[in-house]
């Protein structure tokens, strides 16, 4: 069996290639659209289609999300395909729907809004530096089966609408350090990945992406990080 897997790079990602991972007995490809604007013709034909962490700026509009391509999106979620959608440190940089953020995508997604700014957990809570969250107690998910511990550096988190599923929080000691003024103020236990359906599509959205970098002390092959993304496509694509 294979397993086709696309990533975004026209929208100025920082995570510009997605990482190595096994899957039993699925043989995964992965392609890149790398240029022009997403269409339902790019994703049509894959499994699983993913934008990782968008870098919006001001002056730019390469970075911001044209209503085609929301269509597009629509369509290929609507009709079966997963979306994994990842976001850090930053969040959207308040920027709004109108001026085409990610949060234009919360109809898919559930999530309203990503925080600009980042994440700091307790001593308990982190490794080594605030910004790499540790976390041990997960929600029953399919997506948290196996799972034991994860560290997610550099997250943000997220306003959502009722109807999604909180599938990791942080603790109840949490802050968070918003660029806007540098201040830090507590948050508590606040969404930082959640999971939902559209119509016949599944999606998942993580207020990390640094997850998936190549990193043995805080990326992917830093406590059950790798299981977590073999546990999000498998779910993303109704194997589990």
């Amino acid at each position: 069996m294979s397993l086709r897997i696309i990533v975004d790079l026209t929208h100025n990602e920082a995570i510009e290639e997605f990482p190595e991972i096994e899957l039993e007995d699925i043989d995964i490809e992965v392609d890149y659209i790398e240029a022009g604007r997403i269409s339902f013709d790019d994703l049509e034909d894959y499994d699983v289609f993913c934008i990782l962490n968008i870098q919006h700026e001001e002056n730019r509009t390469n970075d911001k999300l044209a209503p085609d391509e929301l269509k597009a999106i629509k369509r290929y979620v609507g009709e079966g395909g997963g979306f994994l959608l990842t976001s850090g440190a930053g969040g959207d940089r308040d920027f709004s729907m109108k001026q085409g953020s990610i949060r234009v995508l919360y109809k898919i997604t559930g999530v309203k809004r990503f925080w600009n700014g980042v994440i700091q957990e307790a001593t308990s809570n982190f490794m080594v530096k605030k910004k790499n969250l540790l976390v041990t107690e997960f929600f029953t998910h399919p997506i948290t089966k196996g799972v034991t511990q994860l560290v997610f550096p550099n997250c943000t988190f997220f306003t959502m609408d009722e109807d999604v599923d909180d599938i990791i929080v942080t603790s109840d000691k949490a802050d968070f350090k918003y660029f806007i003024d540098d201040q830090i103020n507590s948050v508590g236990t606040v969404p930082i990945c959640v999971a939902s359906e559209f119509h016949d599509g599944r999606t998942v959205t993580v207020g990390s992406s640094d997850f998936l970098l190549d990193d043995s002390d805080f990326g992917l092959d830093a406590g059950d990080n790798q299981r977590f993304l073999q546990n999000i496509i498998n779910w993303l694509t109704f194997e589990i």
